[in-house]
């Protein structure tokens, strides 16, 4: 009787250890470094998702500010200000709930006086480089904690008028006046300090390496047998035949398709870039790519960048029957990790839940009026935590490419989405983007906010495909 009551003690014991709710994080630590609020936690092996909240000296109560992945263990937090006083709060979520939280503070040393502040040295333009025939890109030496003052000219000892102040050491300038000949002058600022005008530099000083790439968007690819069976010719859908003709234009015109991620890893100072490269990509996700592109991408041995709508994806594979029914069919999660293995597919994003054209005052990922990079960088933080959170789970990935939903941005809403950890951004065919339609790079200026925004233009059915292809 006693081994009997003592095995059922054992297996009531087991039971309640399977369902227990995770235990809190062992460790979590706020330093401040380079101006912005570094929180470290240990690592679980209960958590799906560790859930940061803060609380800031003006907030009564904490605020959600972060989900990160399983295998992630810190964030940093640039929104403190000195002399305040912030609280974290860190939450477990794993299978069987929310563990308690754990907390920690951070105290904000007050601003530094103005005899503390040094003023800049005298700003050194290292290059001036005509990135296309539109726009002149200047880099200059960076200095710690400064802002830049682009002046321009026609002239060496012209009249410099002030161009723009920019807080990354690179000027992009597409000016009105759609011309390159120009002499540059740069000022940094500090605090209350202004440094002496460098020394005047005219474009093609020390130029960069410069090298383009077109990039195309694509959206649905359709057949009449598609279109027989209830699928819709919407307006930014081509004919696979149509598609297949691109592909062998591009075949017989030299040109090599690359992904995104190649593109990224080459302005970050690492591998090659054929001579003349091309970047397809697809937005949302639908059906007709993994019926009708991916076999055309596969018998031409090129790649694509597609960008997913989240919630889109989770509908389709939460209930793949409906497809057959449905105007506008996507692929489930099976079908794009079975493509992106293949290595003719490139995951991207397309945003996980922002691809609505009006919600909350805003179209798609783009900011409203009102909007600040302090409100809006949770929202953006929030999807782009859901995103990468599919992104490992079926393509172990992380999110690096987001294509912005109906092709709206704005410069906030960049600096948003590349905080969260994006490091390219898919805009659409607009001069804002860029004046040139092939994006052009320096590449010894890398990625920064302006260059990680490129410009795609819609490849539209029975125009022709050499139109897409242009300066």
């Amino acid at each position: 009787m006693k081994r009997i009551l003592a095995a059922l003690l054992l297996v009531c014991c087991l039971l309640t250890a399977c369902g227990q709710k995770p235990a809190a994080p062992e460790t979590l630590s706020a330093t401040l470094e380079n101006g912005a609020a570094v929180i470290r936690w240990s690592q679980s092996g209960e958590a799906e998702t560790y859930r940061l909240y803060r609380r800031s000296p003006k907030d009564a109560d904490f605020k959600f500010i972060f989900d990160s992945g399983s295998g992630e263990t810190s964030y940093s937090d640039r929104f403190v200000s000195d002399g305040g006083t912030y609280l974290y709060k860190l939450e477990i979520i794993g299978k069987n709930g929310v563990s308690t939280a754990q907390e920690c503070t951070l105290n904000v040393p007050g601003s530094k006086s103005a005899e503390e502040v040094k003023a800049p040295e005298t700003p050194v333009i290292t290059s001036v480089t005509a990135k296309d025939k539109y726009t002149v890109v200047v880099s200059v030496k960076p200095q710690e904690n400064c802002t830049y003052e682009f002046l321009r000219a026609s002239s060496r000892d012209g009249d410099y008028q002030p161009v723009a102040t920019r807080d990354e050491p690179f000027l992009y300038d597409a000016n009105e006046d759609k011309k390159t000949d120009w002499f540059y002058r740069v000022r940094a600022v500090r605090g209350e300090f202004r440094s002496e005008l460098s020394a005047p530099q005219q474009t093609g000083y020390q130029p960069g390496t410069v090298f383009g790439v077109p990039i195309l968007m694509y959206h649905e690819f359709v057949t009449q047998e598609d279109l027989d069976s209830g699928v819709a010719f919407d307006e930014y859908a081509v004919y696979a035949d149509e598609f297949e003709s691109d592909l062998k234009w591009l075949k017989q015109n030299g040109y090599t398709s690359i992904t995104a991620a190649r593109l990224i890893d080459y302005l970050n100072g690492k591998g090659t870039m054929p001579e003349k490269p091309v970047l397809i990509t697809i937005d949302d996700g639908k059906y007709g790519v993994y019926k009708r592109a991916w076999p055309l991408l596969k018998k031409y041995q090129m790649t694509a960048s597609l960008a997913l709508i989240g919630y889109e994806i989770d509908n389709a594979t939460n209930a793949p029957d409906a497809r057959q029914k449905s105007e506008a069919p996507y692929c489930t999660w099976q079908e794009l990790a079975e493509m992106a293995a293949s290595g003719e597919i490139e995951i991207v994003s397309h945003t996980d839940k922002q691809h609505y054209f009006s919600h909350n005052g805003r179209c798609g990922a783009c900011t409203k009026d009102g909007d600040t990079l302090e409100n809006f960088l949770p929202i953006a933080q929030k999807d782009y935590s859901d995103t990468a959170r599919n992104f490992r789970q079926y393509f172990n990935i992380q999110p690096l490419v987001m294509a912005y939903p109906y092709s709206k941005r704005t410069e906030l809403s960049d600096q948003a989405w590349l905080k969260c950890g994006y490091q390219l951004l898919f805009a659409g065919d607009s001069e804002n983007v860029s004046i040139s339609m092939t994006n052009y790079f320096v590449r010894e200026a890398g990625l920064n906010r302006k260059s990680a925004v490129v410009r795609r233009v819609a490849r539209m059915t029975g125009e022709p495909f050499s139109d897409c292809i242009g300066d």
